[in-house]
């Protein structure tokens, strides 16, 4: 068969968790099953992979406030190299940058379907959710939630009228819909009036680099982001949805309530809408105590969530949640959300709170702090359901997908 994939997240270096599915599902896809050409339709050029050791794995630069430890090279230096490699594997380019809702229209109805039908695709995988309505080629779209059907606030005006005009069309035309966890299945089939029968569950996986720090690492780690001082670590981009305002009054509250002399790090990317979150940074009484990590590798965020007293993660909704299980992976307790995705992602093995609540998130931190018993419980729970969750897994899932959308075909 002939597959075609929508290209236009996938880097080498990924930038969000959807890049991350792309990149790691697409990967497994094309390694498991060579019997099958892969033509991966982009909107800009790769040039070809460099050598190993000199790869270089980020999570984007970070908002500004005080920033800690050593940033890795800029994504503008990999974006020119092969995310995914094969005798398989076939790039074609649509030069037409998609930075704006309309391109997007213009890029994915009028300049993909053509494409499609010269390559004489069987089925069209968009694992960003965005399909062509105009082709008669099956499509699985990847819809991984909908925040901007729950908050459409939390997005530019433009996006967010562009997902909701378009994204009931196109789990409606989809052959097949994957997504990430089970809470966003029933999500999509209740809101978009779709049977639950056509929806794949496809969760996301934990990277063989994330396990529990060596002997002496955590320390080590600690002294060189936070002179030595324990911490509570946030890790995602900067959204309204991700409710980094919150992450600061807990911290704040913990801290007045007597709650020792933790830092709080934060480690991601601004995404947009950061106003709100630079005002509670600029206003806090603990300002100097908020740090940003700037951007980091892989291997480096491993070592940040296994130094960490706990992942503090309590987004308003959530698809899923990668920061979730590579922190368990790490042997690090979570502080969640007690709602959408997350306590199904976490197996139970997390303190879940409303995300509404800061004094709540602060009482769970000192928990935490306080309670040895509680955080080895956490750490050890947490570790085993990490173990449900493999990037292999996960292309596995995305290809019983693909076999359901094509009649058993594949």
């Amino acid at each position: 068969m002939i597959i075609a994939v929508n290209a236009r997240t996938l880097r080498a270096v990924p930038r969000d968790g959807i890049g991350w599915f792309t990149l790691e599902v697409v990967s497994g896809m094309v390694r498991n099953h060579p019997e099958h050409r892969f033509v991966l339709i982009g909107d800009r050029r790769y040039g070809r992979l460099p050598a190993e050791g000199n790869r270089q794995d980020e999570q984007g630069p970070a908002a500004g406030n005080r920033q800690v430890g050593q940033a890795p090279a800029a994504d503008a230096r990999a974006s020119g190299i092969l995310p995914v490699e094969g005798r398989n594997v076939e790039y074609v380019t649509i030069p037409l940058r998609t930075v704006h809702p309309l391109l997007w229209h213009a890029w994915h109805e009028y300049l993909l379907p053509p494409v499609l039908k010269r390559i004489k695709a069987d089925l069209f995988i968009a694992p960003d959710g965005m399909i062509p309505l105009r082709t008669e080629v099956p499509c699985i779209p990847v819809i991984h939630d909908l925040n901007h059907e729950h908050r459409p606030g939390d997005i530019p005006g433009g996006e967010c009228r562009y997902y909701r005009r378009r994204f009931p069309l196109f789990a409606a035309k989809g052959a097949r819909v994957a997504t990430v966890s089970h809470f966003s299945a029933g999500d999509i089939a209740a809101t978009y009036g779709i049977s639950p029968d056509k929806i794949d569950v496809v969760p996301n996986g934990v990277a063989a680099v994330f396990s529990p720090p060596q002997p002496g690492e955590a320390e080590e780690t600690r002294r060189q982001y936070t002179g030595g001082r324990p911490y509570f670590l946030f890790v995602s981009n900067f959204s309204p949805r991700k409710n980094v305002e919150a992450v600061i009054r807990a911290f704040e509250i913990f801290r007045q309530s007597g709650g020792g002399e933790h830092v709080l790090l934060l480690a991601g990317r601004r995404l947009y809408l950061t106003r709100e979150m630079d005002k509670h940074l600029e206003l806090s009484p603990y300002g100097r105590d908020i740090l940003f990590t700037g951007s980091v590798t892989r291997d480096v965020l491993r070592r940040l969530y296994g130094a960490a007293e706990a992942l503090t993660f309590v987004p308003w909704l959530e698809g899923f949640g990668i920061p979730v299980v590579e922190a368990q992976r790490c042997g690090t307790p979570c502080i969640l959300s007690d709602s959408s995705s997350l306590p199904e992602v976490s197996g139970g093995a997390a303190l879940c709170v409303s995300p509404a609540d800061a004094g709540a998130i602060a009482e769970a931190m000192a928990r935490l702090v306080n309670d040895g018993a509680l955080r080895r419980r956490l750490a050890d729970e947490g570790y085993a359901n990490s173990l449900r969750y493999t990037w292999e897994q996960a292309a596995e899932e995305m290809w019983k997908s693909v076999i359901k959308a094509t009649g058993g075909a594949a």
